[in-house]
């Protein structure tokens, strides 16, 4: 119960959830590709750090606009898929 002004106001939960990292990131604009939930060497992330990493965030479509009105001649390539390195066989590949 909370008391304004002398009345009393029971506050129900209205049952909305926490958006997950992956979603989070996607409302700002990152690639749906975009590894968020663990390091280059693959050590995982809790998700706390993963919401306050997108909180620290610059979200991608900004700094593309920028680049794009000041200097359109270095916009000449799509932006390509995440790659890794399969260190077993030393070749480049795409992650899926």
């Amino acid at each position: 119960m909370v008391t304004v002004n002398g009345v009393d106001y029971q506050i129900v939960d209205i049952g909305l959830r926490m958006l997950e990292p992956k979603e989070l990131y996607g409302c700002q604009g990152f690639p749906d590709d975009y590894i968020i939930d663990h390091d280059d060497t693959g050590k995982p992330y809790p998700r706390s750090e993963q919401v306050r990493r997108c909180g620290n965030a610059v979200c991608p479509p900004i700094p593309a606009a920028l680049v794009k009105a000041n200097l359109p001649e270095l916009c000449r390539c799509e932006r390509t898929k995440n790659m890794r390195i399969d260190y077993g066989g030393e070749q480049l590949s795409f992650v899926a």
